[in-house]
């Protein structure tokens, strides 16, 4: 395959919803799709910037993260894949986009010449998954307040109080609400309605 065809990126790469770049083993881009651009313009990069021949693994150290941990595991990520020690690398970062934290899923998957397998290049790919993170802390946050009982209680085997940590007896409702997020809300059951209020038992039966 010649080597030109290696990085065309056609209309099917453009219909994608993920940004992709293709890169050479050096860090050029040699193309990207729509969806990259419209991308990088929420990072404040003009639509008219041509970004082939762009040197990615420089423009992400200096415009995108810094040279954090997390910039050092993307960008070893990538040389991996293009040393051929992984087939493939994956991480989710979070970015700032204006006053918020943007999630995205990066994957960089090898581009090989079909002749010998020699790696070429790579493709990466930014999928926007700020949504599914967000609704990932919702549900850690509901589990964090989720407070169940566990093992015996000790009760009290005549006015039925629990005692609790602090060697104090509470009523059932109240340790049931300290210890979970239940409300009660109070009736009176049928039988003692007959028991202790007989007068209004007729208008149970």
């Amino acid at each position: 395959m010649p080597e030109s065809n290696l990085f065309l990126c056609d209309e099917v790469i453009h219909s994608l919803r993920q940004g992709i770049i293709v890169i050479d083993p050096k860090g050029f881009i040699h193309s990207f799709n729509r969806a990259w651009v419209s991308l990088t313009i929420q990072w404040g990069v003009p639509s008219s910037y041509n970004w082939v021949g762009t040197n990615f693994f420089e423009y992400y150290k200096c415009s995108v993260r810094g040279n954090d941990t997390e910039t050092i595991e993307v960008l070893n990520g990538f040389d991996a894949v293009l040393n051929k020690n992984i087939s493939y690398f994956s991480v989710e970062i979070s970015l700032p986009m204006g006053a918020e934290q943007t999630w995205f899923l990066i994957e960089a998957s090898p581009l090989k010449q079909a002749e010998n397998g020699q790696v070429k290049g790579i493709t990466v790919s930014y999928f926007n998954i700020t949504k599914t993170k967000l609704l990932e802390q919702e549900l850690m946050d509901a589990a964090s307040q989720i407070r169940t009982l566990r093992g015996l209680l000790p009760i009290c085997a005549v006015c039925k109080r629990i005692r609790d940590e602090q060697d104090e007896w509470n009523s059932v409702e109240s340790y049931i609400e300290k210890h979970t997020h239940v409300e009660f809300t109070h009736d009176i059951c049928p039988d003692c309605i007959r028991r202790h209020y007989p007068k209004y038992s007729s208008a149970l039966d």
